[in-house]
């Protein structure tokens, strides 16, 4: 069993996805690993130190996933980096495959199992293999820290003989992992903090941190699934937009964190509050990497707007590269150790494990995740003939209303016709079957869409066989 470590070539990503401890533990799982040449350098880790740890250090990426059965990255490599790789080998990183739909297949050709670790599930027993919430966390403490550098003025309040500095005002929006710590370092930085949330929940562990929560009235609460909120309808948006506009001007730092994968960030500070806000006043905006909460925001970049800092750095985890290394090296060791048997020492996969199939991409040459697979199957149904079957059931309807002319004899609609005012013509039909008489009263309602004006008399020669019933058996006598 052979793991592989690439190095990674996304622009700007620093990060590694295994550490020299992460190594040390595959090799105690009875793996053999070979990290590339130069892997960990942005990460502070050396090639010395790998090879310490019981790592080959192979010369470029060819050699390093030749014959692996798992591939560890970062970021999504390319196909073409997999060549060599034994067949089916997994490929475990975080994999990014919204809007990268032609990538996806691309690694489906290649006849690698892609398992993407953002689609993990949020349950107790993955908590340890959940790289979004750890990352997000050290997302969260480096956005106050960038905010820091650039706000120009201290951060807590300060009684001097020269005077009193106040204390700088942040608010954070959305007390998710990344906004709870943002709260939190914020908080040990000395700021006064304040905070909203779409899910009342979220309320509690605000306050816990020792910050303000804030929420509009008009909003009970939109928490949705698997953590996240759900999508605002247009009143509550308009509703907490208000609630933003009347108290982002009084803020010296604001930290927005609503994101939620696979859709574009929602838009939550317009121009017109950013303009709101004191000269020297910053934004740090998490959700850049999907268009960004702030309506100013530059992917990557930092942009500086009536005097306002805002930044959209979109990989602020990769900030402080050897902490999230070491967190994401972790994630993915606890996730491997779940497939490998440790008496055989061998890969031991069960494609059924709940986190196995909520996280895999493609397997056997195809693409499985149903996120990805669902516009197949839906063309499926649209050429189905069923619909247009529909309208043939009338010609059953035409053979129902045949149906009573059959039943009845010929001359029981021609009596009605002739002898419609004659009320004896329904006795006789009485008289003649003795057990008839229900099948009489079945008719009747069968005659009345066919002749309308018969059906009052109809009602009232129902109710006359009852009293006539011992009278037939006088006739019959």
């Amino acid at each position: 069993m052979k793991i592989a470590v690439l190095r990674e070539r996304f622009e700007g990503e620093s990060r590694v996805a295994a550490t020299p401890e992460t190594v040390a533990k595959f090799i105690g799982l009875g793996a053999e690993v070979s990290v590339e040449k130069g892997a960990g350098l942005l990460s502070r880790i050396a090639d010395e130190q790998f090879a310490e740890a019981g790592a080959s250090i192979a010369a470029n990426a060819a050699a390093t996933v030749k014959g692996a059965d798992i591939v560890l990255a970062v970021r999504r490599p390319a196909a073409a980096e997999l060549a060599g790789v034994n067949k089916g080998a997994l490929l475990i990183g975080a994999l990014d495959p919204y809007g990268n739909e032609k990538d996806v297949a691309a690694l489906a050709k290649a006849g690698v199992a892609a398992i993407s670790m953002e689609f993990m599930p949020r349950i107790t027993r993955a908590q340890v293999m959940d790289i979004l919430s750890s990352q997000a966390n050290l997302a969260g403490y480096q956005a106050v820290i960038e905010a820091a550098k650039v706000f120009d003025r201290a951060m807590p309040m300060m009684m001097t003989a020269a005077g009193t500095v106040r204390p700088a005002k942040a608010f954070v929006m959305g007390a998710g992992v990344a906004g709870l710590q943002a709260i939190a370092t914020a908080k040990r930085l000395g700021a006064v903090v304040s905070a909203t949330d779409v899910r009342a929940a979220a309320g509690e562990q605000v306050e816990s941190l020792g910050a303000k929560f804030i929420m509009t009235e008009a909003l009970k609460d939109a928490s949705g699934t698997g953590g996240y909120a759900r999508e605002l309808t247009k009143d509550e948006q308009a509703a907490q937009a208000e609630l933003v506009a009347g108290h982002i001007s009084k803020q010296d730092i604001v930290v927005t964190t609503a994101l939620i994968p696979g859709r574009p960030a929602p838009k939550l500070v317009t121009k017109a509050m950013v303009e709101s806000m004191a000269p020297g006043s910053v934004i740090v905006d998490l959700a850049a990497e999907r268009g960004g909460n702030v309506e100013l925001t530059q992917k990557d970049k930092v942009v500086v707007h009536n005097g306002v800092t805002i930044i959209g750095y979109s990989n602020l985890a990769g900030h402080i590269p050897t902490t999230a290394s070491q967190l994401y090296a972790r994630n993915l060791l606890s996730f491997i150790d779940t497939l490998i048997d440790k008496k055989e020492k061998k890969l031991a996969i069960n494609w059924d494990d709940e986190l196995v199939k909520a996280t895999v991409l493609t397997r056997d040459g195809a693409v499985l995740h149903p996120n990805f697979i669902a516009s197949a199957p839906a063309e499926a149904p649209k050429p189905v003939a069923e619909p247009k079957a529909a309208p043939k059931k009338p010609a059953a309807k035409v053979e129902a209303k045949d149906a009573p002319v059959k039943t009845g004899a010929v001359k029981k609609p021609a009596a009605p016709k002739k002898t419609a005012p004659k009320a004896e013509a329904v006795p006789e039909a009485v008289v003649t079957p003795a057990p008839a008489a229900p099948v009489v009263v079945k008719e009747a309602p069968a005659r009345k869409p066919a002749a309308p004006k018969a059906d009052a008399p109809a009602k009232p020669a129902a109710k006359k066989p009852a009293a006539k019933k011992p009278a037939a058996p006088k006739e019959g006598k």
